[in-house]
């Protein structure tokens, strides 16, 4: 026979309703006797208040009711509501000069705050947008927006004329390299890289690869500015607030000075821009290298460039920024 004492046993619940699945561990107590059986009421309440907090729930729900009526925007704590159910955001609460709910016909009910919606706002989470692109995240609705604003696997397009691939920066670098034939080189941090840069050359990808997988494109772009030639290093990234910030240092020599025997050398030390669509850095967006014709070596009027670029550290925060928000 079975053990009658057997204790605490765990059992998978799914519910019966096709749009919302529950997987939940709960715990069953048999009764014939044993320390289960003789748990005290507290110690019961107890674990079954920490097992509905591990309950994991997917449900679909129209979005329409996660906004507000009044702004349409997803609705943001503190929520507000009325005795006839209408809704208001913190926003659209502090805007009104008058606390009685506009939607009421009669005007006479007033707004309250509502902490169980404030509750339920803060719980609904969806996947970020951004997931297709490599985001695991799950963000609070309302919070998406801002999410996104600095999600670091915001997709970058391409900038070749009639082409619509749109994919994270690792994705674009394949979809460059491969499709289009970009030139690309890897590179290290805070090392100097010599490069040897043909006149017909507009732009090379220089490409560092990190631990765990982490891949950084930067791209060394060469514009005509009447006879000189314009050199800057950008980032291709979406957002730049969302990972850390680089500076670069490009420099040039002149051939040999026949007189004088020496070379002249001209540097450009900048912040590294960062953009969606790699692109040369405009003269008014940022610091450029101007290279004179005299600088190019050759017939083939190369120039022999050395680039470095740098990872800046993040800065120290005090403890109270690096606690987690609840």
């Amino acid at each position: 026979m079975e053990n009658a004492h057997a204790g605490v046993k765990k059992a998978r619940v799914q519910s019966p309703n096709a749009n919302v699945r529950v997987k939940q561990e709960a715990a069953e107590y048999t009764h014939g006797g044993g320390e289960a059986a003789t748990q005290s009421p507290t110690a019961a309440a107890t674990e079954a208040t920490a097992a509905a907090a591990s309950v994991e729930v997917a449900v679909r729900i129209d979005a329409a009711v996660l906004h507000c009526p009044l702004c349409l925007l997803p609705l943001r704590p503190p929520i507000f509501q009325c005795g006839a159910g209408h809704l208001a955001c913190g926003g659209c609460h502090g805007k009104l000069t008058d606390v009685r709910c506009q939607a009421c016909g009669d005007g006479s009910a007033t707004y309250a705050h509502n902490p169980a919606l404030d509750a339920f706002a803060c719980s609904a989470k969806i996947r970020c947008p951004n997931d297709k692109y490599g985001c695991d995240s799950y963000v609070t609705y309302c919070e998406v927006a801002d999410h996104q604003r600095a999600c670091p696997h915001a997709p970058c397009s391409c900038p070749e004329p009639g082409c619509a691939f749109l994919g994270s920066p690792s994705a674009l670098l394949d979809h460059l390299t491969g499709d289009h034939s970009w030139p690309a080189q890897e590179i290290t941090y805070r090392a100097v890289h010599p490069l040897s840069v043909p006149a017909s050359q507009r732009r090379r990808l220089l490409v560092v690869r990190g631990d765990g997988g982490e891949v950084r494109v930067f791209v060394l772009a060469m514009g005509a500015h009447g006879a000189t030639t314009t050199v800057s290093v950008s980032c291709v990234r979406a957002n730049a607030v969302a990972g850390p910030q680089y500076t670069c240092k490009v420099w040039t020599q002149a051939p040999p000075d026949p007189e004088m025997g020496f070379e002249d050398t001209i540097m450009m030390e900048a912040n590294v821009r960062s953009f969606s669509v790699p692109r040369e850095v405009a003269m008014d967006e940022g610091a450029v290298l101007s290279v004179p014709p005299r600088m190019l070596h050759g017939s083939s009027m190369e120039m022999l460039l050395r680039v470095r670029i740098d990872k800046l550290r993040a800065p120290n925060r005090s403890v109270n920024e690096s606690q987690p928000k609840n």
